[in-house]
């Protein structure tokens, strides 16, 4: 009797054990998907080379009146904040944000595999799949068109 006691016994408590373990990773789990943005800033990100930010300043300049170049009446300084390295785009950032013409594109070079270059807010920003943000270059962007 007193066998069957302590079996008993230590079977709880080793179910005890692992159902607080179990809920403490569930809770970490769900505190990195809130600040997915944190702890960025120690990674190394791919960069524009000075070649690629000049070809881009000047293709800026020649076609200024494109569409993906007008700013988002949406766009504000909280959000020209968040364009450092690291940083994923929130949901509204995704929808303000749009592919680089292809005439761009060609003279940068074809973004690595698994980037993508975007314009957003009078910027051309390198993000990878995920929307985080490796580089970007800064335009004077047409305000009031």
């Amino acid at each position: 009797m007193k066998t069957q006691w302590w079996v008993t016994a230590c079977v709880t408590a080793l179910l005890a054990l692992t159902c607080c373990a179990a809920v403490a990773q569930d809770q970490n789990r769900g505190q990195s998907q809130r600040t997915e943005n944190r702890g960025q800033t120690k990674k190394r990100y791919r960069q524009f080379n000075e070649n690629q930010r000049r070809y881009a300043t000047t293709y800026y300049t020649q076609n200024r009146n494109q569409e993906v170049f007008r700013q988002d009446s949406r766009w504000n300084n909280d959000y020209e904040n968040r364009l450092r390295p690291g940083y994923v785009f929130d949901a509204d950032m995704r929808r303000m944000s749009r592919p680089a013409p292809y005439e761009m594109t060609r003279g940068l070079g074809r973004a690595p595999w698994g980037y993508r270059y975007v314009v957003i807010g009078g910027h051309v920003v390198l993000v990878d799949r995920r929307y985080r943000v490796h580089d970007a270059i800064h335009f004077e962007v047409n305000v009031g068109h």
